[in-house]
């Protein structure tokens, strides 16, 4: 028996609900418009004042750590605020306790500067991904509308339902014009982090091999 026999239609319902029109649709747009440019701004600035140039930095730790001046190489990373600086940090203070315990610290620090790269870039990948879907459900939207004006009118023709089917592919438009600059700022954050990841792991390699060296001079 048809769903409208029961008092209910699910088509009816969308269309009942399309007719609150796809402007809500394109605030929603705007919305996360505003705030990947604000999640790109904050991780940009973290990403471009924590630059650091890891082949210097890696030829002053071999220097100080084959020297055994374990104070030179804390100055070298201590204050620094770069993922390679404070893992390096971290396993340079552990270094008088042994090889196990520069790789433990050494793993765990790198976890904890992996979550503060990668804050947020989740959200900028969801975005990216979905804003063409989003507008064009409102495009989706606006066809509907255009479509039930027609049948209002029949004889109106292409001039009752042209500028409703312009105004419906603005959100598609908008849509696209909020995904490729989020995919874009993704995929750029994205190998930064795995560049920093890739200097970190350099970098500490050598703290290690000293802790090593350490050990096997005892």
């Amino acid at each position: 028996m048809p769903a409208e026999q029961h008092g209910f239609s699910i088509i009816q319902a969308f269309l009942n609900f399309s007719d609150l029109g796809a402007e809500w649709v394109m605030w929603l747009m705007v919305a996360l418009g505003f705030m990947m440019i604000a999640i790109c701004i904050e991780r940009l600035r973290l990403y471009a004042t924590t630059r650091i140039d890891a082949p210097s930095l890696a030829r002053g730790l071999v220097e100080s750590l084959d020297a055994g001046d374990l104070a030179k190489a804390r100055a070298l990373v201590g204050a620094g605020r770069a993922m390679e600086e404070r893992v390096v940090a971290d396993a340079v203070e552990a270094l008088p306790r042994g090889v196990f315990a520069v790789e433990q610290l050494m793993a765990s620090s790198l976890a904890r500067e992996r979550m503060r790269y990668d804050r947020f870039l989740s959200i900028l990948g969801t975005v990216g991904n979905n804003a063409p879907f989003v507008g064009l459900f409102g495009t989706v939207i606006g066809i509907i509308l255009a479509f039930k004006q027609l049948g209002a009118n029949p004889k109106g023709g292409l001039e009752v339902v042209g500028p409703a089917i312009a105004e419906a592919l603005v959100a598609t438009a908008v849509g696209l014009l909020v995904a490729i600059p989020s995919v874009a700022a993704y995929n750029s954050f994205k190998a930064s982090l795995k560049e920093r990841v890739n200097n970190t792991e350099f970098l500490s390699r050598i703290v290690l091999a000293s802790a090593h060296r350490r050990e096997g001079g005892k």
